[in-house]
Parts: C-alpha cells; structure tokens; sequence
C-alpha cells in the first residue's frame, strides 16, 4: 500500500516554491554561452548556491547544491524514508572506492558521492580500520566480502560486479517496498539500463553466461535476465543481444550502445526526467518530491558539464549536445 498522498500537500506545495529557482533552458544556454568558468561560477552564486571556499573545486560546488536540495526532502517530507531509493547508489559507489581508495593509497574524500544516507565519516572509518561491522546491513557483510576478494584476488572486476548487483538488488527491493508507482517505474528505467549495458559490455569482451549470472540483477519487468545471460552462449552473441534488446521499450536508446555510450547515457537520463512530466504539477502525493529531486539531480549533471567544459576549453556545440533534458 502506497502512502497516504493527503499528507504531502505542504511538503509539495514548498516544493514547487524551491523549483522555482531551477535552471530553465534558457538559463543552461546563458551558463554555456559565459566566457569563462568564473563567469559561470558568478551566475550560480547569483541564484544562490553555496560556494565552497575554493571555487576551483567544482565537484564541492555541486556537492553542495544538491545536498541542499537533499536536506529539504529530509526535512520537508512527511515519510522520509521513501525517499531513500533516490541515493543508494550513492552508498554503493562509497563503498566501492572506499575500499579501492584504501587498497590503492588514493584520497577517498575525493571519491565519496554526496548526498548519502550513510554518513561518509562512519563509511571512512569502517572501511580504514576492517571495521565493516559498524556499517548497516547490505554495506556490512558485502564490504567485508569485497575487501576480502580484493585482498586475496586483486579482482577488481569481480569487485564491481559484487558491489553493483547488489546495489540494483536493493533498489528493486525498496521500490517494491514503498508502493509508490513513480519511483518503480524510474528505478525500472534505471536497473533495467544498467543491467542493458552490462550485458552489453560482459558480451563485448568475452564474458560468458556465468559471468553475466553473477554481475546482472533480477527482478525487472521490461527486460528478460535469462534472455541477456543466453545471448553470452549463442553462437552469434553479439548479434543476438542486439537484435533481443530491439524488441524492449529500450531499443530507441540502445541502438547508442554500440555508438556512443555517452549518447546511451544521455538517453536513460532523459527518459527518466521525461517520466516525471505528468505529476510535476500535482498537489498531492509523494510523485511532486521525486520529480524535484530527480530535477535538481538533472540540473547539477548539466552545470557539472558546463563546468567541465569551461575548465577544458571545449567547443559549445559539442557541450551543447551533451546537455540532458531538465525538468520543466
């Protein structure tokens, strides 16, 4: 049973008030067209983001922002923990380069994703002193696992499979758990291309049906698991992979797999935005409070390509075309 819709009517009400300082397109062709990446930092402290003390550092720029936008959900919504499935993958990818990080002698700070739900202090320390106990289950028993592989194998690959799996895993688990229609049918869209393109690469590079059992997870609706695992065995793999993939609500996205995995990439963010279009205006529910927070996640992707771009003197129509659909 989904949660009563009546109770959000504050919380969504506040969330159209905050939407109202997203970027519009027209706002993202005014931070392309700046002449440098200080301009574009002067347009953004304009709208109000918080700036870190080194501007330089673009990542804690939007790191910023969008645990801003994040800390409002927490606070505003009625039932907070529906919320969560938007962010664990957040948790997972801070597990993984936690214990790479620590196995490699890299600055993990600079690898941790934000916002999270576990604390990246409590991730930090469990991971630098094998203290994968104090984490909450999955990250508890799963980094002790990958810790171990990688301390035994050195099996980096095998380290991603474990720790991504299990990410989509739970993400189906949680959506399933929280009876909101939105949230399955994005996180579908999600799981379902992730698991799409690691098929898509295992069969690239000669991963057999084994592999593709262990690295693509269950559960989705729209795809077929067994269907993807058979393709690594048939004589024509690749071929058949392709030609399955076509007959999916994918084809029109996978077709970039091939291509441009950035284009592919591209295309997953812009049907997942695209989904939230008919309850933007709702005044009820929890759908409104999804679509402001998947929106604001759009708008940081396109000022973190901006960014990228002002600080590597790329050509604007090629940013131009990177840019993902925003949620207006």
């Amino acid at each position: 049973m989904g949660p009563s819709i009546s109770k959000y009517a504050y919380a969504v009400s506040g969330a159209h008030v905050y939407e109202k300082s997203f970027f519009r397109k027209g706002d993202m062709d005014k931070l392309l067209a700046a002449p440098s990446y200080e301009a574009v930092v002067a347009i953004l402290q304009e709208r109000g983001w918080t700036m870190p003390d080194d501007t330089r550092d673009s990542g804690k720029i939007l790191d910023l922002e969008l645990s801003r936008a994040w800390n409002w959900v927490l606070k505003s919504a009625p039932d907070p923990s529906i919320f969560k499935v938007l962010i664990l993958r957040n948790d997972f990818h801070n597990l993984k380069a936690g214990i790479k990080c620590l196995l490699s002698d890299f600055d993990v700070d600079q690898q941790f994703c934000k916002p999270s739900y576990i604390d990246p202090s409590l991730m930090k320390e469990a991971i630098e002193t094998h203290s994968f106990d104090k984490l909450p289950e999955p990250y508890s028993k799963l980094g002790q696992e990958v810790y171990d592989l990688l301390v035994r194998t050195g099996d980096g690959q095998m380290a991603d499979v474990l720790i991504d799996r299990k990410c989509l895993d739970e993400i189906t688990k949680e959506v399933a758990a929280s009876g909101v229609e939105l949230l399955e049918k994005e996180m579908e869209i999600y799981t379902a291309t992730c698991n799409i393109k690691t098929a898509f690469r295992a069969i690239k590079t000669g991963k057999d049906s084994a592999f593709l059992e262990k690295a693509l997870s269950a559960g989705n609706k729209t795809i077929s698991k067994e269907k993807l695992v058979a393709c690594a065995d048939s004589e024509k793999k690749m071929e058949d992979l392709l030609s399955y993939l076509s007959t999916t609500p994918y084809s029109s996205g996978t077709k970039y797999l091939s291509s441009s995995p950035a284009e592919y990439e591209k295309w997953v963010d812009d049907e997942m935005i695209s989904l939230l279009t008919p309850t933007k205006h709702s005044p009820l529910g929890p759908e409104p409070m999804i679509g402001f927070y998947l929106g604001k996640e759009a708008e940081i992707r396109n000022v973190r390509i901006i960014l990228a771009a002002k600080q590597n003197n790329l050509p604007l129509d090629v940013v131009a075309k990177r840019l993902r659909r925003l949620y207006e």
